[in-house]
């Protein structure tokens, strides 16, 4: 590769396209763009080492100034995050290698030109020799299942038909204890191997499964939501016997005096239990084994800006719109409606009042209660404009 400026074609390999001044350094790589689009780049196993030798080869010329040698041992590249049917591998700030199961691998860049330096060139190469390798064992994977499916069976199948045709012959009465061990083996193996099999897919380490897959179910993180969670832990806990206490919407105290279940929504749920009041759960449980005091739901829903502060009507919508307060107790002038809310204090306690009540950087929100925070010339201002007493 010369000191010039370069393009990614479709496939990922880099063509030349202008001669550079010869103050450049460096190659510099283009995405051609159409329409504002950015040109899709995806690879193959074979593209992908091909392009892999070019960056490798430059990487290698520019530093020993010799040409390449008939071979190049090149270390493979962990990628950057890796969960079970996705692979990337950052190359430098806005430009990363993806790899999607089972065959999909593009390019995404956020730059539309960026400086092809030896380090990233030789980044780069690496990381598409371990996609090619990917890519190759993905394609015996589908070879492999491709074949079985097509056969309908397997080894571990056949040699059970035939244990099982040796066990109906009356010739082997003798040999039916060893034909037994033998089936159960078969069993044990194929129990193991789809076991095996799933756990791949999944990217589940040692997972506790029954011997059948009967009512296994798998969470995405985005789906997932906090009485998803509850029943996992309360499994867990009644498996090995724990004591265990927790609060869910579905508890018959929150239903029966502040919500009904499902009034919240898991972003809703999120704010309350993130609040000073019930995030203290712990410290609650052990006052309650001393004085009797317990978690002051309506103050933690106040605190999460779920009822209103003033007359404690439940109301909807992130705090930055509603103050805090519903429709009918926040005044229409937006201005007067924050400052009455600041004015009324922070809920951090059931008897906080006035502004110094708020804690958090000024112009920011408040930590515990969410309300914009005015900034430090905003509220010299609102002093300067304050009528003098005598």
């Amino acid at each position: 590769m010369a000191t010039a400026r370069y393009s990614l074609a479709p496939n990922g390999l880099l063509l030349r396209r202008e001669q550079l001044p010869p103050t450049k350094q460096h190659p510099y790589v283009e995405l051609v763009r159409a329409n504002d689009i950015s040109l899709p780049v995806t690879y193959d196993s074979h593209t992908a080492r091909d392009t892999a030798a070019q960056l490798l080869g430059y990487a290698r010329q520019f530093h020993t100034q010799q040409s390449l040698p008939p071979t190049l041992t090149v270390d493979l590249l962990e990628p950057t995050s890796h969960n079970a049917t996705t692979s990337t591998w950052t190359l430098e700030t806005g430009l990363d290698l993806h790899y999607h199961a089972p065959f999909d691998a593009t390019l995404d860049t956020e730059n539309e030109t960026w400086e092809l330096t030896p380090p990233l060139a030789t980044r780069w190469g690496r990381a598409l020799l371990t996609l090619a390798a990917v890519l190759d064992h993905a394609q015996a994977v589908a070879t492999h299942a491709v074949l079985a499916d097509r056969c309908g069976t397997t080894t571990i199948d056949n040699l059970t038909d035939w244990t099982n045709r040796k066990i109906e012959d009356d010739d082997n009465d003798g040999y039916w204890p060893i034909l037994r061990d033998l089936q159960k083996a078969l069993a044990e193996e194929d129990t193991f191997l789809r076991q095996q099999t799933l756990i791949t897919a999944l990217d589940i380490a040692n997972p506790d499964l029954p011997t059948t897959l009967t009512g296994l179910h798998l969470n995405a993180v985005e789906t997932l939501t906090h009485l998803d969670a509850a029943k996992a832990i309360r499994y867990i806990a009644n498996r090995y016997g724990i004591p265990l206490f927790m609060w869910t919407e579905e508890h018959w105290w929150i239903a029966r005096h502040h919500l009904s279940v499902g009034d919240l929504t898991e972003a809703e749920w999120h704010r309350f239990t993130s609040t000073p009041e019930i995030q203290d759960f712990p410290l609650h449980i052990e006052q309650r084994q001393q004085d009797g005091n317990g978690i002051d739901f309506e103050l933690a829903l106040k605190q999460a800006g779920l009822s209103c502060r003033k007359c404690s009507v439940r109301i909807r919508g992130e705090v930055a719109d509603t103050y805090g307060h519903c429709a009918a107790c926040l005044p229409a002038d937006r201005t007067a409606a924050l400052t009455e809310a600041l004015e009324r204090g922070c809920p951090t306690e059931p008897f906080d009042r006035g502004v110094a009540s708020h804690s958090g950087t000024p112009g920011a929100a408040c930590d515990v209660c969410g309300l914009p925070l005015p900034t430090q010339a905003e509220s010299s201002a609102s002093t300067a404009d304050a009528p003098r007493q005598g």
